[in-house]
């Protein structure tokens, strides 16, 4: 497959998000591969590699999605060109876009390998999308990885036939079982997966602009972290046009049974940082 960089601006901007008292949020709902699997030539055709050094991910290209017949996807599409925005609360969470941090994050595991170590863990990549951060684990060797995104379109015609494109052939049935999905929203994921269920390592890009979700967010981290496990939160410091950012999710993390500390800063552009979680 040819080798495809992503052009990241350094100028965007997310636009307000209504107050969450008006939003009704989708339940979450596991999703099950089926017709991916199966659908491999379809997807080679449509597939592009995201690289960051010499990490290589491939993955269905974004515009040849938006011209396929699935009329789910080309909602959210249609409905994210009508609001100018990547972001429409409760009903489309940006899941088609690959955000600046994912890089970040493998960027930096990349450069300093021994801060975590994927091999056997069990890793939940949330608010996932395209699914790049848990596929970086999964080819790392993680034992077992979930994927959640808000909706369960991206995961059927985005996450899940990326992950399989990430497998080898001979092993697609197999290793799929490796790795579980889930759309919709993450108080009501944390309800749907069982009480025991806590992940060694959770990884998630750009999901903290909206203040008013920190509650839940946190809550998540809690309830699903392992008792020695690490959050690994990548993020700008401030965006633009709704509040939130690094410092604002610092300061909820207060008072709480989680301890943060800022691992990495960019030095230019809009600030990006990288956020490490721990129990306290």
């Amino acid at each position: 497959m040819a080798s495809f960089k992503f052009n990241f601006s350094n100028t965007e901007e997310i636009s307000e998000t209504k107050d969450n008292t008006d939003i009704t949020w989708l339940s979450s709902e596991e999703i099950v591969p089926s017709n991916q699997i199966k659908d491999l030539d379809d997807l080679v055709s449509r597939a592009r590699m995201f690289t960051c050094g010499e990490v290589e991910i491939g993955h269905v290209l974004v515009n040849n999605i938006a011209c396929s017949n699935e009329t789910g996807l080309k909602n959210l599409i249609e409905l994210s060109e009508k609001e100018h925005s990547d972001l429409v609360a409760g009903k489309y969470e940006g899941g088609l876009k690959i955000w600046e941090c994912t890089y970040d994050l493998i960027e930096y595991f990349e450069k300093y390998p021994d801060v975590i170590n994927f091999k056997d863990a069990k890793v939940l990549d949330l608010g996932c999308g395209a699914g790049i951060l848990g596929m970086y684990a999964f080819l790392k060797k993680a034992c077992f990885v979930t994927f959640q995104d808000y909706n369960k379109e991206i995961l059927e015609y985005c996450t899940i036939p990326n992950v399989v494109l990430n497998i080898d052939e001979e092993e697609r049935e197999k290793e799929i079982g490796r790795c579980k999905f889930y759309s919709g929203d993450w108080t009501s994921f944390d309800k749907l997966l069982d009480e025991s269920e806590v992940f060694d390592i959770i990884l998630t890009s750009e999901t903290i602009y909206n203040q008013q979700n920190y509650d839940k967010l946190i809550s998540l981290f809690y309830n699903r972290l392992s008792d020695k496990g690490t959050v690994f939160v990548g993020a700008k410091t401030y965006y633009f046009g709704v509040g939130g950012g690094t410092r604002q999710f610092e300061a909820a993390l207060e008072n709480t049974n989680l301890k943060s500390e800022v691992i990495m800063k960019t030095s230019s552009g809009i600030q990006r940082e990288i956020i490490k979680i721990n129990k306290s």
